[in-house]
């Protein structure tokens, strides 16, 4: 009887640890979400908000870049240099996802339509982001992004 309660409370005790876990999870997930979303929304606010945009890159990101099919890459500096001049963009339409790899490494994906009013069109740009949990927070370490005119 000794070994079942013993068993017993072996199989409640790992049940409350994952049960925990999965809390944790679930919590790390939702506060992951918020930022990926906060950081998009900034960004499409455009170069008001370039303090919080610059924060949330690290210093050593690698970013890529498909613009009109032309491939670009860009350093942490050069996004310094370009956000002041970051447009604010009108958004039609968002596809997005946010997923946590580990409790330290999320991803999240973001495709927008938008208009662009200083052109006169109507561009789909589509971002994927590697962020890693660094000094207590979140910061986009690879980015890689599409954008493309759209034709109806």
């Amino acid at each position: 009887m000794k070994k079942i309660y013993l068993l017993l409370t072996l199989v409640l005790g790992i049940f409350m640890d994952s049960y925990a876990q999965g809390t944790t999870t679930e919590e790390q997930q939702k506060e992951f979400k918020e930022i990926t979303q906060t950081f998009q929304s900034n960004y499409m606010e455009g170069s008001e908000n370039c303090e919080s945009i610059i924060h949330a890159f690290d210093k050593k990101v690698k970013m890529s870049e498909n613009r009109f099919s032309q491939q670009m890459t860009m350093t942490y500096e050069q996004l310094v240099q370009f956000c002041p001049h970051l447009p604010k963009k009108e958004v039609i339409n968002t596809v997005t996802e946010q997923r946590l790899l580990s409790s330290e490494l999320g991803y999240d994906y973001v495709s927008q339509l938008y208009l662009r009013k200083s052109v006169g069109d109507t561009v789909r740009e589509t971002s994927s982001r590697i962020w890693e949990l660094k000094d207590g927070g979140w910061k986009i370490i690879q980015m890689n992004s599409s954008l493309n005119k759209h034709c109806d």
